[in-house]
């Protein structure tokens, strides 16, 4: 039942085609480029006439060859299973080694002073004689700090796999401990 209030699905399908981050290219059923989102052409540094009509393996050749004169971006195949479409590339950002070394002095940062709370508390703990109440204490506060390095890792991974692609996954760390 569709109600004024509604929109047609096919609406919100384009829609989330032409507004999606990611650079889309449709394959269609005969093998050839059918349809290109306005993303791909920022993603990729390639205007969208240059690749509509073009068949897969020669699309597949040009975004497995050498750019250097474009963006950097990582890409994925999926197939569809759809009637009309055979796959649908997506072409996403893809750090660069700049990126990657700004993106480790951050978490350096995020994580320096933690560890040096637990490197305090652990040297305390080794080399004093302690009642059970303060051991405890001291135990809970590097617990604290554990589970505070462990949410930079979890923060810094899903930040890193929402860049990757959609249904990019990876465990989460920590958790769990005794409370």
């Amino acid at each position: 039942m569709n109600t004024s209030n509604q929109r047609p699905a096919q609406t919100e399908a384009e829609a989330a085609w032409q507004h999606c981050p990611w650079g889309l290219v449709a394959i269609g059923r005969d093998g050839k480029v059918c349809r290109v989102n306005p993303a791909f052409e920022y993603r990729t540094g390639t205007a969208a006439a240059t690749v509509l009509g073009m068949s897969e393996s020669d699309f597949d050749a040009l975004f497995n060859s050498p750019l250097p004169d474009r963006r950097r971006f990582g890409q994925r195949r999926v197939e569809t299973g759809d009637e009309a479409l055979r796959a649908i590339y997506y072409f996403f950002h893809a750090p660069t080694d700049s990126d990657h070394d700004s993106q480790l002095v951050h978490i350096a940062e995020r994580m320096r002073e933690p560890l040096a709370s637990i490197y305090g508390f652990a040297e305390l703990l080794l080399t004093q004689n302690y009642d059970e109440d303060t051991r405890r204490d001291l135990t809970g506060t590097l617990m604290e700090q554990v589970e505070v390095i462990s949410n930079v890792i979890n923060e810094e991974l899903d930040t890193r796999n929402s860049a990757i692609g959609p249904h990019a996954t990876a465990p989460r760390f920590g958790g769990g401990g005794p409370q």
